[in-house]
């Protein structure tokens, strides 16, 4: 082999490990945004001192009154500035650990392809009398090797661009608000570059489409994002046709501001009413997505599909709160699942229902292709409190909320317009009269429906009308669900009977329905007669309901496990075949297993 040069690539490049504590600047964060809240409670304080009521006149009083004035001002303004800092200081923390993330991915990378080409500097100096095509595998291992080494290359300097631009971005923040003229405007600690990006054509906040919001997104530089992120998050945190990524990284900036602010007053005494159920609801989002942030697929431990924050409003509807989190990743997830929750959520119930996503996501890669997968707990609307709201009987709070639904699906798929997902709509009690408003009202652009513990499908008079086709509409109804029990069957209703406004719609799972029921019994099911649990038995582990929701979400339909439909004779009650079936795990290859046609 002496008159063969096989060209061995030199190691490269010298990977430079970014600088700088995320702990660290979370800690100053937290403190800016306590420093916040100190301004801002003096604002306050100032403004209800400036009134006394008419204790006080003359020309000192009007002094006094236009001091107090300026004083709550100057100090909402001050307030306003540090929270943009803070923020900005907590959005370089998040990159940083991202910044770490990629780091540790290139250390390891080039760490193997070091070993690599010691191997073969090693099968280069031992080869002696070896044929052309073993030469030929030799020269082309090289040539690989020196493929993975220019793609080190690129990537390492792709990391050190965004290191750059994440140190920039927070220099700008601080520079913005140094002087006091400057930290007492109203751009206070929002970069130029940031401002220049919001006032471009298609910016969301100025009646932009979902679609235009994701174009003019797409033309920003990488650190015009990161700007616009860490300057307005409110904006971003909930602006559709934005990625989730960008929205979850806005809306845990948001997240950590109310903690910290809340807290500083909780400590303080001086929390309202309305702020303590903000504080309960931030705490239990936090909760919520640590859990998500560790969960480990149980299929392949190296699969950790983490959470997105995709919706956070603490303090809507008078502190209920809308949420929506994601298990998996929004933006690439193959088969996407969107799940609406019924009657008495509040924001607070969070964490249970990031559980429930994160049995689901593992339903849908274990009984499917092993595609990935994000399922999503969305609570964007009111839910009605309980049985005795009487927002409950009517279809009032389902048409709001179909409405919100389908702007926020829509901007899902604006979102990833050349990238589209296979997309199912899931609703659950009020939430399944929800969804089928958000289908029939305004053209929930999904792929498959699939209503459980459904008390009625709004407007929907049979599947047909949800837009789909009835093939791609599933109804789950566990037989001792009494909620489930509420829809029309038969001729008589009481739209019909009493009062046009009353009740939720017809029982999707009754056979005029047409849609696609499958079976949803729980082995713990009650017996009793109570039925107090088995409405909320959809998710649990090991369950006909699970084993059925995952085969849908992964678009196996075929493998879905079938039901018989309920009926209503004309003379005498409904009658539900199920109740007499034994019910089984959900385990697949179970001898029960009856595919849909």
């Amino acid at each position: 082999m002496s008159d063969v040069v096989i060209e061995i690539p030199a190691s490269r490049p010298d990977l430079v490990e970014p600088t700088g504590d995320p702990d660290q600047a979370d800690s100053l964060a937290s403190r800016l945004y306590r420093a916040a809240s100190r301004y801002q409670d003096f604002s306050e304080e100032a403004t209800q001192l400036g009134d006394l009521n008419g204790t006080w006149w003359g020309e000192a009083y009007d002094a006094y009154q236009g001091a107090a004035g300026g004083a709550s001002e100057e100090h909402a303004r001050m307030s306003d500035t540090v929270r943009r800092v803070g923020r900005a200081v907590s959005a370089y923390a998040d990159n940083l650990r991202e910044h770490d993330r990629t780091y540790e991915e290139l250390v390891d990378a080039k760490s193997t392809a070091d070993q690599d080409r010691q191997q073969l500097e090693a099968d280069v100096r031992a080869a002696t009398d070896v044929s052309d095509a073993e030469i030929t595998a030799l020269q082309q291992r090289a040539g690989a090797l020196d493929g993975r080494y220019r793609d080190l290359v690129r990537d390492h300097d792709a990391l050190t661009r965004r290191v750059r631009d994440n140190e920039d971005t927070l220099r700008q923040a601080f520079v913005a608000g140094t002087s006091l003229t400057s930290a007492l405007s109203a751009d206070g600690g929002i970069p130029s570059a940031a401002q220049s990006a919001m006032g471009a054509p298609g910016a969301p906040g100025d009646g932009a489409t979902p679609e235009q919001v994701a174009a003019w997104w797409r033309g920003l530089s990488e650190a015009e994002q990161e700007a616009v992120v860490a300057a307005y998050p409110q904006t971003v945190g909930g602006a559709d046709g934005l990625p989730a990524s960008a929205r979850d990284e806005a809306n845990r900036i948001l997240l950590e501001d109310d903690l910290a602010r809340l807290e500083a007053k909780e400590d303080d005494g001086t929390l309202s009413a309305l702020e303590q159920r903000m504080l309960e609801n931030a705490r239990a989002t936090r909760t919520a997505l640590d859990d998500a942030d560790g969960y480990v697929d149980p299929l392949d431990p190296t699969v950790r599909p983490g959470a997105q924050l995709w919706l956070y409003d603490p303090s809507a509807f008078d502190g209920d709160g809308r949420v929506a989190v994601a298990v998996g990743d929004m933006d690439t997830a193959d088969d996407v699942a969107v799940f609406t929750p019924g009657i008495k959520t509040e924001m607070t119930d969070v964490q249970n229902y990031t559980g429930d996503m994160m049995n689901l996501h593992e339903s849908s890669r274990y009984q499917g292709d092993r595609s990935d997968v994000a399922t999503m707990f969305w609570l964007g609307y009111d839910a009605p409190a309980g049985p005795t709201d009487l927002a409950t009987a009517t279809e009032s709070r389902a048409a709001d909320g179909g409405a919100r639904l389908a702007d926020a699906i829509d901007g899902m798929r604006a979102s990833r317009a050349d990238d589209p997902a296979s997309m199912t709509a899931i609703g659950h009690s009020y939430g399944s009269t929800t969804t089928a408003y958000a289908a029939t009202e305004n053209g929930l652009d999904v792929d498959r429906i699939a209503l459980i513990g459904s008390p009625g499908a709004g407007r929907a008079d049979h599947a047909e009308d949800l837009g789909v086709g009835s093939d791609d509409v599933f109804v789950g109804r566990d037989s001792r669900d009494k909620v489930a029990r509420l829809g029309d069957e038969g001729w008589a209703s009481p739209k019909d009977l009493i009062h046009p406004d009353l009740g939720l719609g017809n029982d999707p799972s009754e056979d005029e329905f047409g849609a696609q029921r499958f079976e949803a019994e729980s082995i713990f099911r009650s017996e009793d007669g109570s039925y107090s649990e088995d409405h909320g038995r959809y998710f649990d582990v090991d369950s006909e309901s699970l084993y059925n929701l995952g085969r849908i979400v992964d678009g196996d339909t075929g493998n879905v496990n079938a039901a018989d439909h309920s009926t209503d004779p004309f003379f005498g009650s409904a009658e539900d075949p199920e109740e007499d079936r034994d019910p089984t795990s959900g385990e697949p290859g179970r001898s029960q297993t009856r595919p849909i046609d």
